[in-house]
């Protein structure tokens, strides 16, 4: 009774458990709700170097994202049974940071209506830029455009770009409710092989087609 990443969520489930008196629960949320406040600290203490936009730095936050996800990974296969309240606690605040370090790189990314670690915004977007298109035009150029990021220029690829997002978030949930019901026992593994593949393709960023690197001056 815990989310690692959505943490509205989580608010409400920590009032429903204060509510109902359930103190083991409500520590698990607190352990979330911190550790995903710290993620975020983490993260913005590594990305906020440089202006919005690309840098090296992002390529650094995959990588301890990646990093702290294969410690859980670790812990799930070689620690003792989850329900040791220490690899419990050690799970859910590890997953949490992750999740926070990632909302914080996003978010500094600063890629219109795209939130990695929920799905409310994007919906919002989705809709609101729908709405913009059928009256100003969907190929016409938006003034918010990223330099640095070619699928924001018009209203038609920022709703294909979100939900192209959403689509692989409820994909995603899908394969893990699958996996969770044959055989959770190799649950673990799926984030990191994702994270990896992201780490991947950050690493190798200069040569995607769709993304330019901003030049920035010295002052």
């Amino acid at each position: 009774h815990a989310f690692t990443a959505n943490m509205t969520g989580n608010t409400i489930l920590l009032g429903l458990s204060v509510g109902q008196g359930s103190l083991a629960s409500s520590l698990h949320q607190l352990t979330a709700l911190a550790g995903f406040f710290a993620g975020a600290i983490l993260g913005a203490y590594i990305v906020q170097n440089t202006r919005k936009g690309w840098s090296h730095y992002i390529s650094l936050s995959v990588a301890i994202e990646s990093f702290i996800i294969m410690i859980l990974v670790i812990i799930w296969f070689t620690g003792p049974d989850i329900q040791n309240h220490f690899v419990l606690f050690t799970s859910i605040a590890l997953s949490a940071i992750a999740m926070g370090i990632q909302s914080a790189t996003i978010r500094h990314l600063n890629i219109p209506g795209v939130v990695t670690t929920f799905m409310t915004g994007t919906m919002t977007s989705i809709g609101m830029n729908a709405i913009a298109g059928f009256r100003k035009g969907f190929k016409k150029k938006v003034k918010d455009a990223l330099p640095g990021l070619v699928v924001t220029r018009n209203l038609e690829d920022r709703i294909r770009l979100q939900v192209v997002v959403f689509l692989a978030y409820g994909l995603t949930a899908v394969i893990t409710g699958w996996l969770e019901y044959h055989n959770s026992y190799f649950l673990p593994l799926l984030p990191f092989i994702i994270i990896i593949c992201v780490l991947i393709i950050v690493i190798k960023r200069p040569e995607n087609k769709h993304i330019t690197t901003p030049q920035y001056s010295e002052n």
